[in-house]
């Protein structure tokens, strides 16, 4: 199994800008006027990605000029665009992401949208993953908070893979999921210093990142982290057409699909609480009406893009079930 060197530190982006290379540096707006800072303009060229649409992404790679290394500085987006990039051209690559809201700096695929549905294409490995809290401590405390979700995911993505074993026969790991469901323990011991973003906390999720993706590895699938609160989220991004902070309407997924499994909602309710991931669907503009729907049809769009037994191909949800859920979860 592949192993990422990932360095820990301060100021670790203007130590790595050093070294004399042919720079071209994927970054998130935002951040554009700071890193030009850090990179000598003598030999760097900035980019900031355009978002991962298959068909925008392939008109726009064109236009990016020849470079001898890459760098990805940014959130999830600028992650997955640096991979897409150093997978095309393949090139040898660094990330340094700026929030840790998503896996995407330690996935060896590449998540892009084709046809408004998330699709996963690829393998590339960085030479090197960034991890510089001062970088990190920028962004908002609540989109580094939201980067529990993709750990807390394995309390409805376990369940549904045992029933999935149980009703399809599907192969199921115990060992694996035994390691996973660790993970959940692990994350509630440093959930303290999650919510408060400091060094250790920043350092805990990422190797309960790392450790998530070696599990996955292992089994050949994110079928030990990735169920029905996933699936649910893909629907309603592609019924909305809109994208939020990943951890934070996953932590809602938990939520819902736990009530629907009913499967400890007190006990997963109060570490997305004590976490502080701000999982309320009025902080994200999601109405009460997309969410009824995007629920309603949860089974139909699980059922047409064939995606892995969960409590969505178990239980259908009516409106009345839809309703009940949203009380449950207290919304």
């Amino acid at each position: 199994m592949f192993k990422l060197p990932i360095q820990y530190g301060t100021d670790l982006i203007p130590a790595f800008a050093q070294q004399n290379k042919k720079w071209l540096v994927v970054v998130a707006e935002p951040l554009l006027d700071y890193i030009r800072k850090i990179f000598s303009p003598d030999n760097s060229y900035f980019i900031i990605p355009p978002g991962m649409d298959e068909t925008v992404l392939n008109s726009w790679i064109s236009s990016v000029p020849e470079a001898s290394y890459l760098i990805g500085i940014g959130g999830g987006v600028c992650m997955d665009t640096t991979k897409y990039l150093a997978w095309k051209r393949q090139i040898p690559f660094a990330l340094a992401p700026s929030v840790i809201s998503v896996d995407a700096f330690l996935t060896d695929t590449i998540g892009i949208r084709r046809d408004g549905k998330v699709v996963y294409i690829g393998k590339v490995h960085p030479d090197r993953v960034l991890i510089d809290y001062q970088l990190i401590k920028m962004a908002p405390k609540h989109v580094n908070q939201a980067g529990a979700g993709d750990i807390l995911s394995i309390h409805t993505a376990l369940w549904d893979w045992r029933l999935a074993a149980r009703r399809n026969g599907e192969n199921f790991n115990r060992s694996i999921a035994r390691q996973s469901e660790g993970l959940l323990l692990q994350l509630d011991e440093a959930a303290d210093e999650i919510y408060s973003v400091s060094p250790q906390g920043i350092e805990s999720l990422v190797e309960l990142y790392a450790a998530e993706v070696q599990f996955c590895g292992e089994f050949g699938s994110s079928r030990p982290e990735e169920g029905s609160e996933h699936f649910w989220a893909y629907n309603l991004e592609y019924r909305t057409r809109k994208q939020f902070i990943h951890g934070e309407v996953i932590a809602l997924g938990v939520l819902l699909m736990a009530a629907l499994q009913k499967n400890n909602l007190s006990e997963i309710h109060g570490l997305i609480q004590k976490l502080g991931i701000r999982w309320h669907p009025a902080n994200y503009g999601i109405s009460r009406q997309d969410l009824l729907e995007s629920l309603i049809t949860a089974q139909a769009y699980v059922e047409n893009e064939k995606l892995p037994y969960s409590v969505l191909n178990y239980r259908s949800i009516t409106r009345e079930i839809a309703e009940k859920l949203l009380r449950q979860i207290e919304i």
